[in-house]
C-alpha cells in the first residue's frame, strides 16, 4: 500500500467528499472490513454500502485486501490504496473553489467572535490565495512523496503528513507572493 496518494482528478475529490464515502475511507484507515462490518459500524444497508465501496474502488482508492470462506460465502475484506490521501481543491473547478471558499467563511465568525474586526471580502481573498499557494506547493511534495516511497518506508504516516506541512511552509517562506500574502493577514488580523 502507498503511503501518500495524490488525488489531482477534481470528480475523484467529490467523492471522497461525499459524506458516507468520507467515513467509510476513515473507517478503512485503521483495518480491513468487510461489507457487513461497514454497513454495522455506519447504519446503512450492506447494499448502500456495496454501492459506495464500487464507487471508491472504481477511483482507485479502495480495493479488495484478501479474502475469506465463510461457510458458503466468501467474504471480501476492503482497505484502502493509501495510508493517506492528499486532495487539493484549488484545481480549476469552480465547484470545488467554491467549497474551498466556503469553507473559510466559518472561520470569519471564529475571528469575530474573538473580537477581530475586518472586511470580509478583503479577508476572504487573502486567505484563498494563501491556501491556494499552500495546496501548490503541498501537491508538489507530495507528489515528490509519492516517487520516494521506497525511502520513507520506515516514516510513520503522521511523521510524513508533518514533513509535508513543514516542507510546504518552507517553501512558502521562499516565495515572494506567499510572504506577502501572510503580511497583509496579519495587518488585517490585528486587534
Amino acid at each position: 500500500m502507498a503511503k501518500v496518494k495524490v488525488i489531482t482528478d477534481p470528480e475523484v475529490i467529490k467523492l471522497m467528499l461525499e459524506d458516507t464515502r468520507r467515513k467509510i475511507l476513515a473507517l478503512l484507515r485503521n483495518r480491513e472490513m468487510t461489507i457487513s462490518q461497514l454497513s454495522e459500524i455506519l447504519g446503512k444497508t450492506p447494499q448502500t454500502v456495496y454501492h459506495h465501496i464500487e464507487k471508491l474502488k472504481e477511483a482507485g482508492l479502495v480495493e479488495v485486501k484478501r479474502t475469506e470462506m465463510k461457510g458458503n460465502l466468501v467474504e471480501k475484506y476492503y482497505g484502502r490504496t493509501a495510508d493517506a490521501f492528499y486532495i487539493n481543491l484549488y484545481l480549476g473547478d469552480e465547484e470545488l473553489r467554491y467549497l474551498a471558499r466556503s469553507r473559510l467563511k466559518t472561520k470569519l465568525d471564529i475571528f469575530k467572535a474573538l473580537g477581530y474586526e475586518f472586511d470580509d471580502e478583503e479577508l476572504l481573498d487573502v486567505m484563498d490565495k494563501l491556501l491556494e499557494k499552500e495546496h501548490e506547493f503541498k501537491t508538489e511534495i507530495s507528489k515528490e512523496i509519492e516517487t520516494n516511497e521506497e525511502a520513507l518506508k520506515d516514516f510513520s504516516n503522521e511523521d510524513i503528513i508533518h514533513a509535508i506541512e513543514w516542507l510546504a511552509m518552507a517553501k512558502m517562506g521562499r516565495d515572494k507572493e506567499s510572504i506577502e500574502l501572510l503580511q497583509k493577514l496579519g495587518k488585517i488580523l490585528k486587534k
